[in-house]
């Protein structure tokens, strides 16, 4: 490495918290370089934790067992599950089939400190320190200092931080009920809904978060601290057990976002540096693998600056799709009690699939009853994405053949593949070409109405959608023909719901086409964005909801029909 502060070639590195991020970069970091002086410092005594247990899924389990084989080996004697398990409606569903391991966070960090001291780490409890202090110090500080790390405060402006706050209230609890499973439970209270997250963890103890969503119950400080008011409202599913609290405090989730993770001799892993909400079970396992290819970048390069820029260049892509999937599912069970609304089954289909495009049959595979239930079917043997797809949809009085439409004007050439026979026609018109639109013989079932891209200010689209409202009434509703109105969104959800609103409200939008921005968007995260602005748009409005060009698999696209997000994909390609 470069020459250290104090002139020579010896290093010196201090740790800033003595959680699973702080301990394992410790220990990556003295293993890679064993001449050089590690120390980790932690505010809280040792064996103080104020969490319950720590999941990980099995394929977070792997990439343990490759990082730190000996915490591999304590995962493996720890509880395991396969299911999760919705409970709503006084009803309970089953999906078997993702495969978790929990433990308490007690073992889990009673293992890594033990790794760490055995690679000849100081471990400092109840050792607070100041970053400049330790900044001038050592030739590297490793801010392992958490969620409301005083480390990103202090360097905000050189990070690029961005520090965000989830609406729902929390509190991280626990209760000797047992759990089995990844446990999602729906309880009303008279203020509203309100839900709880459970799962085992060993030690006789199971964690139970309780989260209360955007305009529910409990929010005033008494009721929220009042443990004997939440295990009254979860009393049905605690077997008559009480809930218990290391730490009372209520909180919103933070979301953590960072341009840049490293700042001169400063980095920051862990939840200092990203979050993951806990319905996704990502943040213990990010914080490990940041402190693993830390230890690597480390160990690779002599250099302390360019191993630093590499480790940045590396890891901040890499850590980008589980904090979105974290931030989609925090804002699903935000909205918990606008989804609730619907039939018990769907509402199942729709918590499954909240963050990712997983296919129909991936889902009916794990769930089949769940799946044919919520598709309306009384035997237990689940539809297929196609006959999903095929089922009939109801728009205004006219019977739509299907979920997937085609454009009869061809597709921009190279957009896309060919829609498949599965897929029907529908005409699409300018917005000032609709009053002399004349219904052609064999027209399609569903005009298109295109209004274009949205103005990014909701009164502007308002304005916009009332002056345009007296054209589009002069076309009139065609006989035996339903009306879609098309609107692009992009950076304009809002304005776009407005415009669509004005529209429903004058009897004029039959169904909602929200339009990619160009067609034949395949990125999976602009995919699901589009998918929750749809369901948005669907729960907001009262109206069906087709989104158009962006490009996704049929049996992904069931996915979300079945879970009533969507009721129509248009599909690129000309036939």
């Amino acid at each position: 490495m470069t020459a250290s502060r104090s002139g020579g070639a010896r290093g010196s590195v201090a740790c800033m918290g003595a959680g699973p991020a702080g301990l394992l970069a410790a220990t990556q970091i003295k293993k890679a370089r064993p001449d050089w002086d590690v120390v980790v410092h932690e505010r809280s005594p040792e064996n103080v934790t104020y969490g319950y247990g720590v999941v990980f899924s099995d394929t977070a389990v792997r990439t343990i067992e490759f990082m730190t084989p000996s915490l591999g080996a304590v995962l493996a004697s720890q509880v395991t599950w396969d299911d999760v398990e919705i409970r709503a409606h006084g009803r309970r569903f089953r999906s078997a089939g993702h495969g978790y391991v929990a433990l308490s966070r007690h073992r889990l960090l009673s293992e890594l400190a033990g790794q760490a001291r055995a690679a000849g780490v100081d471990l400092r409890y109840e050792s607070p320190v100041e970053l400049d202090a330790l900044r001038d110090r050592h030739d590297l500080v490793v801010a392992a200092d958490g969620a409301r790390s005083r480390t990103r405060t202090a360097l905000a402006t050189e990070l690029g931080a961005r520090v965000g706050h989830g609406t729902s209230r929390f509190a991280w609890l626990g209760t000797t009920a047992a759990f089995d499973a990844m446990t999602f439970i729906f309880e009303e209270t008279e203020a509203g809904p309100v839900v709880a997250h459970g799962y085992p963890h060993g030690d006789g103890v199971s964690t139970f978060v309780v989260e209360v969503p955007r305009g529910s119950g409990g929010a005033r400080e008494d009721t929220e601290r009042d443990l004997g008011h939440w295990s009254r409202v979860f009393a049905a599913h605690l077997d008559g057990r009480p809930l218990q609290a290391k730490d009372p405090r209520w909180a919103h989730f933070p979301t953590v976002r960072l341009d840049r993770c490293v700042h001169e001799n400063v980095v920051l892993i862990g939840d200092a540096a990203h979050t993951a909400h806990y319905s996704v079970g990502s943040g213990t396992r990010m914080a490990l693998e940041d402190a693993f290819l830390l230890g690597q970048a480390l160990g690779r390069d002599d250099s302390l600056a360019t191993a630093l820029a590499e480790y940045q260049r590396r890891r901040m892509p890499g850590v980008r799709e589980l904090r979105a999937a974290g931030e989609r599912s925090m804002r699903w069970f935000e909205r918990a009690p606008e989804h609730l609304a619907g039939p018990a089954p769907r509402f199942a289909v729709h918590l499954l699939s909240r963050a990712s495009l997983l296919p129909l049959e991936r889902i009916a595979a794990d769930a089949p009853a769940l799946v044919a239930e919520a598709a309306g079917l009384s035997a237990e043997e689940a539809p297929s994405s196609a006959e999903v797809l095929a089922r009939p949809l109801e728009v205004a009085g006219t019977r739509l053949p299907g979920r997937l439409v085609r454009e009869r004007v061809p597709a921009v050439p190279g957009a896309g593949g060919r829609a498949g026979e599965a897929a029907y026609d529908c005409d699409v018109v300018a917005a000032g070409d609709a009053p002399d639109a004349g219904a052609a013989p064999g027209a399609a079932p569903l005009l298109v109405v295109d209004l274009g891209p949205c103005p990014r200010d909701p009164a502007e689209a308002e304005a916009g959608a009332r002056a345009f409202a007296a054209t589009l009434r002069a076309a009139g509703r065609r006989a035996g023909r339903a009306v879609a109105v098309r609107t692009g969104f992009a950076g304009a959800a809002e304005a776009a719901t407005a415009r669509l609103r004005v529209l429903r409200a004058a009897g004029l939008c039959d169904l909602a086409d929200l339009a990619a921005p160009s067609d034949g968007t395949s990125d999976p995260e602009a995919v699901l964005d589009a998918l929750e602005t749809a369901d948005a748009v669907r729960t907001a409005l009262g109206v069906p909801v087709m989104l158009s060009g962006f490009r996704a698999r049929p049996d992904q696209i069931a996915t979300h029909v079945l879970a009533g997000r969507i009721d129509a994909w248009r599909v690129s390609g000309a036939e």
